[in-house]
C-alpha cells in the first residue's frame, strides 16, 4: 500500500515555473488531517506522537520540554538523490531547540542533519566532516517562518551541497563547508533530539519531504490550516432527500430513475432526470474536494456517470465527472476538463466492484501542469495511474448545473447506490474525507462457509470472492491449511472504510506450535494504521496510527474447534476498543493498548498467511464472517456450518 498511496510527480525541466528536477512527496504531515496529528498523508512515514504534542489550530504545539514527533520507521532516504525538506515553524523567542533532525543524534551520525532554531542547519558528511549553514538573523521572534533545507549530493560544488532557506531567501552565513553530503535511511524526528534533548519551544506546521530539487516557487506558500468550505453536500436523508446540507440553498429536482430509500438514492440504469434545480458556481475557486459513497449493482459493467458537472465534463472547460466502469468493470474514473486538455485518474481493476466505496476527485491548482493536478482516490487509497496534460491545469471551475446518475439525463445511466456527495472548494488530504455514511450500513460484510462445492465464494451476496492456493477442503466443509500453502486472499480489497465498528468471527482448530498467520489485512498489518491480524500462538489486534492494541494468549493450539472473534468498537472510550474472545468468553490478557483509533483499512484480506508467503497456517477454519457493527458474544456463530456425514441404510 505504501506505493499506492504514493503521489510521484514528473515535471518537464522546459517550464520556468518548475522544479529543476522531477520530485517525489515522500512525507506531508499537515497537523490538521487528524485529531493526533501524525496522518502523513502520502502514506508513506507515518509518525508516533512521543509526549502527546497537542495540535492546536492545525499545527503542533512545543512547550520546551522533550516532546517530539517520531516516524515509527526509517525514512527511505537514497544517498545518490537529492532532496527538499520544509516546515513552517514559529519558535518563540527563548527557544533553543531541535526544529528537527533526521537520525537521533547528527552530531554521531553520518548521513543526517538538524535544523536547529538558534542556529541553522548542519549535516554531518564524515567521520569528521559537516556542512551547513547558519540563518542570517533569528528566526526566534514568535513569528511564522517558512524553513526550507535542500541537501544536494549532485553537485560538484561543496558549498552548494546543503542549501537554508528562510521565507523563500536563501540563507548566506557557511556554517561548514568541508565536504560534499549525502542522506541515508534514518528515523525523522520533530520537536526535539531523539525526543530527549534540545527541546523545541513554538509551533510547528506542515513538515514536507520531497525527493527532488525545489526551487523558492515550488516551496509550500501557506500553512494548510483553515476551515473546509462546503459548497454543496447532499445526504439523501429519509423525508428530505433533495436538500442541501451545506445550507447554499443547492437543492436537487428529478426524481426519474432513482428511489430515495434507506437514506441514500439508488439508481435503477434507466434515464434518470436529477440534478440541482439551480446552477452549481463554482467558478469562483480553482480546487474542488467531490467526494461520495458508491455501491454498485450486481451485474453491470458498462460506462455509468455517478456525478457531472455541466452536460459534458469532458468537454466543457473547468468540467469534471466520476464514472463508473468506463476503464473495466469494478473501476472509477474521474476527469477535469482544463483547456483544450483533460487530467483524469484511473482506479485498479475491482476497486470499486463490491459493497460501499468512498471515492473523493481532488483538484490541486497548485501543482498545475503535473499529474498532481488531479487526485483519485477509492476508500482514502491514492489509485496508481494518471493521464495529465501540462496546459492551463490551473483553470476556474464552472458555473454550470450539477448532474447525478447520468450525462445530462441523455446516456450513461447509473445502476448503483450513492450517498453523501459533498463539494467543497478546498484541496483536502484523506484524513479530511467523510469518514462514514449518513445513512443505515449493512451488516453483512462478507461470508465464507468453505463449501466443498465452492469454497472461494461470499456467501454475503457482497461479491467478496477469494483467490489463492495450496489449501484444500474437509469433507464436512472446513478449509484445510497444511503450513506450506499460498493461503487465500480477497480478489479485491474489502470494503470497510465506510463502518466506524466491525467484528471477525471463524471457527479453528490447530495443533501447531509456531506463530502462524490465521488472516491479516494488508501485506503486513503493523505498518499500516487502519489494518488488523490474528496469528496463532502469538497476538491478535489492530494497528493504531502507529500504535498497537494487541492482545496475546488468545488461541488453543489443542486440536479442538473453537470460536474465535475479534470486535472494534470505536464507540468504547476504554481500552477495550478492540475487545478478543475465545468461545465467546473475553480474553483479557493485554499486551499493549491505545485509544486512539484509525479508520478501518480497505484492503486486501489475507487467510492463512502473511500476504500469501510468510507465517504459514497449519489447521483448519470455517466460517469467517466479517459483520459491519460491534457484536455482543450472544449473536457470535453458535455452531459450524458442517457438512452432515452420509449415512446408507444397508436392507438385508
Amino acid at each position: 500500500m505504501k506505493k499506492l498511496l504514493a503521489i510521484i510527480v514528473a515535471i518537464a525541466a522546459t517550464f520556468a515555473t518548475m522544479p529543476a528536477s522531477a520530485v517525489y512527496y515522500l512525507s506531508h504531515w499537515d497537523f490538521g488531517s487528524d485529531p493526533q496529528g501524525e496522518f502523513d498523508y502520502t502514506g508513506h512515514n507515518d509518525l508516533v506522537n512521543d509526549g502527546n504534542v497537542p495540535i492546536v489550530d492545525g499545527a503542533a504545539v512545543f512547550d520546551g520540554t522533550a516532546k517530539s514527533f517520531i516516524t515509527e520507521h526509517n525514512v527511505d532516504f537514497s544517498s545518490d538523490k537529492p532532496y527538499t525538506i520544509e516546515c513552517f515553524a514559529l519558535a518563540e523567542p527563548d527557544c533553543n531547540g531541535m526544529i528537527m533532525e533526521v537520525s537521533p543524534d547528527n552530531n554521531a551520525t553520518i548521513g543526517g542533519f538538524y535544523l536547529y532554531a538558534k542556529e541553522g542547519v548542519m549535516a554531518r558528511t564524515t567521520q569528521n566532516g559537516h556542512n551547513g549553514e547558519e540563518f542570517n538573523g533569528t528566526i526566534c521572534d514568535g513569528v511564522w517562518h517558512h524553513l526550507a533545507v535542500i541537501i544536494d549530493p549532485t553537485t560538484n560544488v561543496v558549498t552548494e551541497s546543503v542549501r537554508l532557506y528562510v521565507d523563500g531567501m536563501r540563507q548566506g552565513v557557511r556554517r561548514f563547508n568541508d565536504a560534499g553530503v549525502v542522506l541515508r535511511p534514518h528515523r525523522f524526528y520533530i520537536g526535539s533530539r531523539g525526543g530527549t534533548s534540545f527541546p523545541f519551544k513554538g509551533k510547528i506546521d506542515d513538515v514536507r519531504i520531497t525527493e527532488g530539487i525545489l526551487s523558492p516557487s515550488q516551496f509550500l506558500q501557506a500553512r494548510s490550516a483553515g476551515a473546509i468550505d462546503v459548497r454543496g453536500y447532499w445526504k439523501f436523508d429519509d423525508g428530505n432527500a433533495l436538500a442541501d446540507s451545506s445550507g447554499n440553498g443547492n437543492t436537487l429536482q428529478g426524481s426519474q430513475g432513482v428511489a430515495f430509500t434507506n437514506g441514500c438514492a439508488s439508481f435503477n440504469g434507466t434515464a434518470s432526470d436529477v440534478r440541482t434545480a439551480n446552477m452549481f458556481d463554482l467558478s469562483a475557486y480553482k480546487d474542488v474536494t467531490v467526494e461520495c459513497f458508491v455501491r454498485k449493482h450486481a451485474g453491470t459493467g458498462d460506462v455509468r456517470l455517478i456525478l457531472e458537472h455541466s452536460a459534458n465534463g469532458a468537454g466543457y472547460h473547468g468540467g469534471f465527472y466520476l464514472s463508473l466502469d468506463e476503464t473495466g468493470t469494478g473501476t472509477t474514473r474521474g476527469i477535469f476538463c482544463f483547456t483544450n486538455a483533460l487530467c483524469y485518474g484511473d482506479s485498479p481493476t475491482y476497486s470499486a466492484n463490491t459493497g460501499w466505496h468512498h471515492l473523493a476527485l481532488v483538484k490541486d491548482s497548485s501543482n498545475a501542469g503535473n499529474n498532481s493536478c488531479i487526485r483519485l482516490y477509492v476508500d482514502g487509497v491514492g489509485v496508481s495511474k494518471y493521464t495529465w496534460d501540462s496546459r492551463s491545469s490551473d483553470t476556474p471551475l464552472r458555473n454550470d448545473y450539477l448532474y447525478f446518475g447520468s450525462r445530462s439525463n441523455s446516456a450513461y445511466f447509473l445502476d448503483a447506490d450513492i450517498d453523501d456527495v459533498r463539494i467543497t472548494a478546498n484541496v483536502l488530504a484523506p484524513g479530511q474525507f467523510l469518514r462514514t455514511r449518513t445513512g443505515p450500513l449493512d451488516d453483512a460484510i462478507a461470508y465464507w462457509p468453505f463449501d466443498t462445492t465452492n469454497m472461494l465464494s461470499d456467501a454475503s451476496g457482497n461479491g467478496n470472492v477469494l483467490t489463492g492456493s495450496g489449501v484444500t477442503v474437509s469433507d464436512d466443509g472446513a478449509a484445510v491449511f497444511g503450513g506450506s500453502q499460498s493461503g487465500f486472499a480477497t480478489l479485491a480489497p474489502l470494503p470497510l472504510y465506510a463502518y466506524d465498528s466491525m467484528t471477525v468471527e471463524w471457527f479453528m482448530k490447530t495443533e501447531m506450535s509456531d506463530v502462524g498467520m490465521v488472516l491479516e489485512t494488508s501485506a503486513n498489518a503493523l505498518r499500516n494504521p487502519g489494518a488488523f491480524y490474528a496469528a496463532a500462538n502469538e497476538f491478535a489486534g489492530f494497528q493504531m496510527t502507529r500504535t498497537h492494541s494487541l492482545v496475546q494468549g488468545w488461541s488453543a493450539a489443542d486440536g479442538k474447534w473453537h470460536h474465535y472473534a475479534i470486535v472494534f468498537d470505536w464507540d468504547s472510550t476504554t481500552a477495550d476498543i478492540v475487545r478478543l474472545y475465545r468461545d465467546g468468553v473475553q480474553v483479557a490478557t493485554r499486551f499493549s493498548s491505545n485509544t486512539s483509533p484509525a479508520r478501518l483499512r480497505a484492503d486486501r484480506l489475507f487467510i492463512g498467511a502473511r500476504n500469501g508467503s510468510d507465517y504459514k497456517f497449519a489447521g483448519q477454519m470455517d466460517d469467517l464472517k466479517v459483520t459491519g457493527r460491534a457484536l455482543s458474544p450472544a449473536e457470535f456463530m453458535q455452531e459450524r456450518s458442517k457438512i452432515p456425514t452420509a449415512f446408507v441404510i444397508t436392507v438385508r
